[in-house]
C-alpha cells in the first residue's frame, strides 16, 4: 500500500517539476506565495473534523499577459470530533495541487486538480491510532490581490477515493513575492 502511494505521489512530483519548468519559458510574471488558511470542513467531512488552520506555498509562473499556472501544497491541522474525555485526537490534509489561474485586474479564478493525503491521529491513553489515506483532488478558487502582492481568497475542495469524499471550504490570506520584478500581475 505504501509503496502504490509513493509511487503516485512521485508522479504527480515528476508532472507537477515538468509543467513548471516549461512554463518557465513563457512569457509573464513568476511568484512564489506563501500564507495560512482557515479551512471549514463540510458534508460529512463536518461529521469528524472541526475548523483548520494551515499555511500553504504555491509557485505561479506566468504564461501570457493574465494566465498563471500554478502548483500549491501546504498542511492544514484539525482538531476532530471526538470528545477529549474519550481520546486526544486531531487531523491533518496535506495537497498537492497543480492549477490554472487567470488574473482580471486583481480579481482571479483558479481551478486546480492534484492529490491530497487526510490523516489522523487518535491517543486514549492506551494506544496510539495514525492512519492516513490520499486521493485525486480538486479545487475552485476565486480571490483578489491587492498592490499585486497580497492575495484574499476562498475555495472549495474535494478529494475523492473509493466513493468517499472529503470536502472543505478554505479562506486564505498570502503574500505574493515577484521573481522578475515589479510587473504587474
Amino acid at each position: 500500500k505504501k509503496n502504490f502511494f509513493m509511487r503516485k505521489m512521485y508522479m504527480v512530483l515528476l508532472a507537477t517539476i515538468l509543467i513548471t519548468a516549461a512554463s518557465f519559458a513563457q512569457k509573464g510574471t513568476t511568484f512564489i506565495g506563501a500564507g495560512g488558511d482557515l479551512v471549514l470542513p463540510s458534508g460529512v467531512s463536518a461529521d469528524y473534523f472541526k475548523t483548520g488552520f494551515g499555511f500553504y506555498a504555491k509557485g505561479l509562473s506566468g504564461v501570457g499577459t493574465a494566465g498563471q499556472i500554478t502548483v500549491t501544497s501546504g498542511y492544514t491541522g484539525f482538531k476532530t470530533t471526538i470528545p477529549a474525555e474519550i481520546a486526544s485526537s486531531s487531523g491533518r490534509l496535506i495537497p498537492i495541487l497543480l492549477g490554472y489561474r487567470h488574473n482580471f485586474t486583481g480579481f482571479f479564478v483558479e481551478p486546480q486538480v492534484g492529490y491530497s493525503v487526510l490523516g489522523i491521529t487518535v491517543d486514549d491513553g492506551f494506544d496510539t491510532y495514525t492512519d492516513s489515506d490520499g486521493g485525486f483532488t480538486w479545487a475552485a478558487g476565486i480571490g483578489y490581490v491587492f498592490n499585486n502582492k497580497v492575495e484574499v481568497s476562498g475555495r472549495y475542495q474535494a478529494s475523492s477515493k473509493g466513493g468517499e469524499t472529503d470536502a472543505f471550504f478554505g479562506l486564505r490570506l498570502g503574500y505574493n513575492f515577484s521573481l522578475n520584478g515589479p510587473k504587474k500581475q
